[in-house]
């Protein structure tokens, strides 16, 4: 073999290697790009995601707490965490409200949002029991739901916890629900109820087919099953009461009814228009919910404004 044919092996052999070096060189190239790519997708992936999550996540909180107000009595909630995944997530939240100033969780709830349908199977046990004759319904936590009743509707039975008052001992703080005798104007609350704290006014805020409804379940029900439960009534706060006060919690309260997500809310909220219950003063105050020690409380033992009476938080004082 000549020195001719030895160069041009050698040459080949060079070129050879120079190709393996440019192939490995460019698929290092290009796997780095892809990885680079790759990256850059998830963290737009991700970033999207937490935006689209954490908005659901804001609307869906924001309905949680405005239907809460609207159908818990004095309800709030009182802390909530959201766990998120892909475009869906699940929120938990503690109902809650206030006995003079001292916070009382009623029960833990879960809301699930997301733009991919979830499954939630929720189990529970002795939330509804018997108490005596009469029907008794709990919150989660094991405090007594209050019971009302319409004025304009005859009730074979009416339920009177101001009777069993010394039942309770002297340190613990009661929360009643009261239901009077006929509607009244909340000027008149004062007068009707003197010296006693007041922290929430139910008003008559019925459509008529519920109205309709309530009338032929009392007719038709046996009497000590036959009542409003708490979270069918709807009413204002009347804490710290003043008539501005009371006057801009109900503006307010017609406003969560006229933005609600839930058309039979946007339904109440036509109705009181109709009836020209836009302003506070107007409306009917069919009942109310105050609190206080039992001798705070006693004082309205015979009250002749006072239809029916029904224990609901009952918690030490301090």
């Amino acid at each position: 073999m000549d020195d001719r044919e030895l160069d041009e092996i050698f040459d080949d052999y060079k070129l050879n290697v120079a190709i393996k070096r440019g192939i490995n060189k460019s698929t290092r190239r290009t796997a780095l790009i892809s990885l680079l790519v790759v990256v850059a997708a998830l963290i737009v992936i991700f970033v999207a995601n937490t935006a689209i999550t954490l908005k659901l996540s804001n609307e869906m909180f924001e309905y949680n707490e405005a239907n809460i107000k609207l159908h818990v009595p004095n309800g709030y909630i009182s802390k909530s965490a959201d766990s998120i995944g892909f475009l869906m997530g699940r929120g938990e939240f503690t109902v809650a409200r206030d006995i003079a100033g001292k916070p009382v969780a009623l029960e833990n709830r879960v809301s699930l949002f997301g733009l991919i349908p979830q499954f939630f199977i929720s189990r529970r046990g002795g939330i509804g029991s018997s108490g005596g004759e009469w029907t008794v319904d709990y919150w989660e936590n094991g405090y007594r739901k209050m019971i009302f009743y319409i004025p304009e509707i005859f009730y074979k039975e009416y339920r009177n916890d101001l009777d069993e008052l010394d039942k309770i001992s002297g340190d613990k703080l009661i929360e009643l629900g009261l239901s009077f005798d006929k509607p009244y104007k909340v000027t008149d609350i004062p007068t009707i109820l003197p010296n006693v704290k007041k922290s929430w006014y139910w008003v008559d805020a019925f459509r008529k087919d519920d109205l309709e409804r309530y009338k032929q379940e009392a007719s038709d029900n046996d009497g000590k099953a036959t009542f409003i439960r708490e979270d069918e009534v709807l009413g204002v706060n009347a804490e710290g009461f003043s008539g501005n006060y009371f006057n801009g919690n109900y503006d307010d309260f017609l406003e969560s009814l006229k933005t609600s997500k839930e058309a039979g809310y946007n339904e109440v909220y036509n109705e009181l228009v109709s009836k020209g219950y836009t302003d506070s003063s107007n409306v009917p105050i069919l009942g109310a919910i105050v609190y206080g020690t039992k001798d705070e409380l006693k004082p309205l033992i015979g009250n002749p404004h006072i239809k029916a009476s029904s224990f609901g938080v009952v918690v030490y004082k301090y």
